[in-house]
């Protein structure tokens, strides 16, 4: 019997690190990359349409729909989709925001692969995992 795949979306307005990103997790067994997006708007565009992933992976700081922005509406409209939000920024307060926001993940864009790997299959199980948004993990 087939593990059913894990769906994915990546997005950053960063080319190289978008494509990048999506290239490590198609490495990763039993995940796919649905849909590669440049900021928010798009990202929500192509849920519009249909494509929509287990999990978000997305940069906080872009143009047109940043993290935060898009956080506070796949709350809403997509509440099913798990959100990991991907930065550079590691300030507890910012954090904390986020998950008040609805974020379910947090990472830095430093992270190992293997912290991706972790990141993603934790937000699809039930087990913690320092990737989820708890006050523990600060």
């Amino acid at each position: 019997m087939n593990t059913p795949a894990i769906r994915l979306a990546v997005v950053d307005d960063h080319i190289l690190f978008r494509k990048g990103l999506s290239a490590l997790i198609s490495g990763f067994p039993t995940m796919e990359v649905l849909f590669e997006a440049g900021d928010g708007q798009e990202a929500l565009e192509r849920l519009d349409q249909g494509l929509v992933p287990d999990v978000l992976l997305m940069d906080l700081q872009m143009p047109v729909l940043d993290g935060l922005q898009t956080v506070r509406l796949l709350r809403v409209q997509y509440p099913q989709v798990r959100t990991i939000i991907i930065s550079m920024h590691d300030e507890p307060e910012l954090i904390d925001s986020l998950r008040s926001e609805g974020a379910h993940g947090y990472l830095l864009k430093n992270a190992s692969p293997e912290e991706v790997h972790s990141a993603i299959l934790s937000m699809v199980s039930s087990r913690p995992s320092p990737y989820r948004l708890q006050k523990s993990s600060i």
